[in-house]
């Protein structure tokens, strides 16, 4: 069933409406009309069952039958640090991490980031651009959260950030010993964390001043196995670890 996004304080007395774009593409594209039912959310979380009453030009009016949590919603929150990638390959990983649930993504700044944000006015377009195609993916998918994309922060922040975490790692090609099965495994042995936070370097990897910091952190790094993978494929692959390992993929 289609799904739409509302501002949960546009529910009056059961009675909502959804104007512009999303308007025109149920009355254009899915060609939807009087009787035939949505689903709305909240964008937190809630789902509401809807049935379209009048459609016009510019807007279409629904009743609100009821109101359920979202069942596609994953318990463990997950944050992605993804160190900046070339040019286009952060639309892929925002798109491909919010279907297999991801909860946040913070684009960090890294030593070997080849792109680079060149001044405010460029970030806040880049983050229009990012939060646009998170929201996009979450209509797509079904979900009922939009993930929080941050603004760019350094790799220094981005651990700290890291420390209010249950558990974190970070994926390293030069690392031999500790597999991530194991981190999982270890994890998953003291109870179900609630959060969970991984870091990905980008096209050069993390130099190793930068998994000293991890390690001097208490971050361990991790190895993905013997192949060595993309950045845009690599934050996808442990992200679908991580939901399996923790039964989110159930």
């Amino acid at each position: 069933m289609p799904k739409f996004f509302i501002e949960k304080n546009s529910i009056i007395n059961g009675h909502t409406v959804i104007s512009g774009s999303d308007a025109a593409h149920i009355a254009k594209v899915l060609r939807l009309s009087a009787g035939d039912a949505l689903t709305l959310c909240d964008g937190q979380g809630t789902d509401f069952s809807a049935v379209i009453t009048d459609l016009y030009k510019d807007r279409v009016e629904l009743n609100i039958s009821e109101a359920h949590p979202c069942l596609a919603e994953p318990e463990l929150a997950v944050t992605l640090f993804q160190a900046l990638p070339k040019q286009g390959k952060m639309d892929f990983i925002i798109e491909k991490c919010t279907e297999l649930g991801i909860g946040r993504i913070v684009p960090v700044s890294a030593h070997r980031c080849v792109a680079a944000v060149r001044d405010a006015k460029a970030e806040e377009k880049k983050l229009a651009r990012w939060r646009k195609i998170a929201a996009e993916s979450v209509k797509q998918c079904g979900r009922g959260v939009i993930p929080e994309v941050t603004g760019v922060v350094p790799l220094p922040e981005a651990i700290l950030m890291a420390g209010a975490l249950d558990v974190t790692f970070a994926a390293y090609e030069n690392e031999r010993d500790m597999p991530l099965k194991s981190v999982l495994e270890a994890a998953s042995g003291n109870g179900k964390p609630k959060s969970l936070g991984f870091f990905i370097g980008p096209e050069g990897g993390f130099e190793s001043e930068e998994i000293a910091s991890f390690s001097a952190a208490g971050i361990p790094a991790v190895t993905l196995g013997k192949r060595i993978l993309r950045t845009e494929t690599a934050g996808c692959a442990v992200l679908t670890a991580v939901m399996y390992a923790f039964g989110e993929l159930s």
